[in-house]
Order: structure tokens, then sequence, then C-alpha cells
């Protein structure tokens, strides 16, 4: 059997349209796959959403607030994203136990728990922030 190696392939300008459009349907592709089984993207962060749009109604977040809060979101569904593809290779390497392994997904892991508690820090933040009357927004934007 012979190993097979993965080689620079340069490209090709005369088809560069369809380049483009085989990169978007393969992100298409993985956008399905994390909506299809990422427990995290399904459920965990529309609730995180929902919860933080009804805590930003009850206490008036501003619309930066929320644009804030948006952004982590999508920080947290890169991560998720990235998390869920070290996973898929780790398993292709090796489905027999080996510590290496579990580190890297425990590491991968970790990264996602991180998205999740600095939105929820956040959000804390902007709650504490508007029972306080300090407007921070007024620190760091001029007018």
């Amino acid at each position: 059997m012979g190993v097979s190696t993965l080689r620079f392939k340069k490209p090709d300008k005369k088809n560069v349209f369809y380049q483009i459009y085989r990169n978007i349907s393969d992100s298409n592709n993985g956008l399905k796959i994390m909506f299809k089984e990422s427990s995290t993207v399904r459920q965990l962060a529309p609730i995180e959403l929902g919860v933080g749009v009804a805590i930003g109604l009850i206490f008036h977040f501003i619309p930066l607030e929320y644009i804030i809060m948006a952004l982590f979101l999508v920080w947290l569904f890169i991560t998720e994203t990235m998390n869920t593809a070290v996973e898929e290779v780790n398993d292709l390497v090796t489905l027999e136990e080996d510590e290496r392994v579990k580190r890297s997904k425990d590491l991968a892991s970790a990264a996602v728990w991180i998205c999740h508690l600095v939105y929820i820090i956040c959000v804390i933040g902007f709650i504490v922030c508007h029972l306080a009357g300090f407007a921070w927004w007024q620190a760091i934007i001029p007018g």
C-alpha cells in the first residue's frame, strides 16, 4: 500500500469563479454539519441569545450592548466550529484511548467554555452597570 501525500496545487486562474463557488459550497456544507451535530449551536446558543435579549429588554440595554452580545455569540459559534473540527480530526487519527487526543479535545472544548463564560460575564456586567446607573459607553464614546 502506498501512502498518499498532499501536494500544493497551483490555483487555476481560469476557473476562479468556479473555485469561489466551491469554497462557498464547502462552507455551506460546514454550516449544515454544525447545525445538525452541535448541541451548543442548536440548543445552548439560542437559549443564551433569548435570555440575553430578555434581560436586555428588562434592563433597557442600548443597541451597542446588543451588538456586543451578538459579537460574543458569533465568537462562540466560530469557536464551536473549530472545536468540532478538532474533534473530527482527532477521531480520524485514532479511535483508541490516547492521552494526547483527549488533551487536544479537552483544550478545544475549554475554548468553547471560555466563550460561554465571557458572554455571561458580559451580560452580568451590563446588568450591574444599569443597576448602578453607570453609563459605561459614555466613558468610551465621546460626546
